[in-house]
């Protein structure tokens, strides 16, 4: 466990998105992981293996492993996948945070070919999601996590053909967020589409200036703030203190 109190209380922030994503669907048994860049430079702090996004409590469910992969600190196991961390925040020093999740819609879409449609904003806060193929069920090697990382490119999130997605951001709050809102976006996908309903795609500079309006800093802390409050209700029904929408 990290005994830096501000690193303590990250990773309780940490610990209360994974819960957040397992409530809003990201949740696969054990499977599924979230990280925090290490301030130190050390590495980064990984949900420890063996438990679900749900069982993930506070600071002590987290290790930290090392830009090459080596176990550096903390109790319970390394994720198999840890190459998907280290190599995106490689490639992004903008990104603080990553996230590797099997949702059912994301999962779904991610076999799909063509480009996740706009039936709703929940696409615009996108734009554009690119894909990942490969020929492995999980990417446990540098050089496949290199090759994830690169087809993610500038982008917060990517499809894993056939397998999942990972997506990230320069917060823990706004990589939920963006874990949130992908799973949102590939249900409507999904659901316009079996409906057989023709959309419009509106052209690339209308849809960055949709994106500009509904992916905010303002958006995301008021999203996140939702999600906690949604979160402390489910789990404490009876707290008086929760709003009334959840009752």
């Amino acid at each position: 466990m990290a005994e830096n109190s501000s690193l303590n209380e990250s990773l309780d922030k940490l610990a209360r998105a994974c819960r957040i994503l397992e409530m809003e669907g990201h949740g696969d048994l054990t499977l599924g992981h979230l990280s925090l860049r290490d301030p130190d430079g050390r590495g980064f702090w990984m949900k420890r293996n063996r438990i679900g996004l749900g069982e993930v409590c506070g600071p002590e469910d987290f290790v930290l492993v090392s830009f090459d992969g080596e176990k550096l600190e903390g109790e319970g196991g390394r994720h198999s996948e840890w190459p998907i961390h280290s190599e995106v925040l490689r490639l992004r020093p903008d990104v603080n945070v990553v996230a590797h999740t099997h949702p059912f819609y994301s999962c779904v879409m991610s076999s799909s070919t063509e480009p996740l449609r706009p039936f709703t904003l929940d696409a615009d806060y996108f734009g554009e999601v690119p894909r990942h193929v490969d020929d492995v069920a999980l990417i446990t090697a540098v050089s496949e996590g290199v090759a994830m990382a690169k087809a993610m490119g500038p982008h917060f999130a990517v499809l894993l053909s056939n397998h999942g997605v990972t997506f990230c951001g320069t917060s823990i709050e706004h990589a939920t967020c963006v874990g949130v809102f992908l799973e949102k976006a590939a249900k409507a996908h999904i659901v316009g589409a079996s409906a057989g309903f023709q959309t419009s795609m509106p052209t690339a500079p209308i849809r960055a200036r949709r994106n500009s309006q509904i992916m905010s800093p303002v958006h995301v802390e008021h999203s996140w703030n939702y999600f906690c409050r949604k979160l402390d209700w489910l789990t404490n029904p009876d707290a008086r203190t929760q709003p009334k929408l959840f009752r």
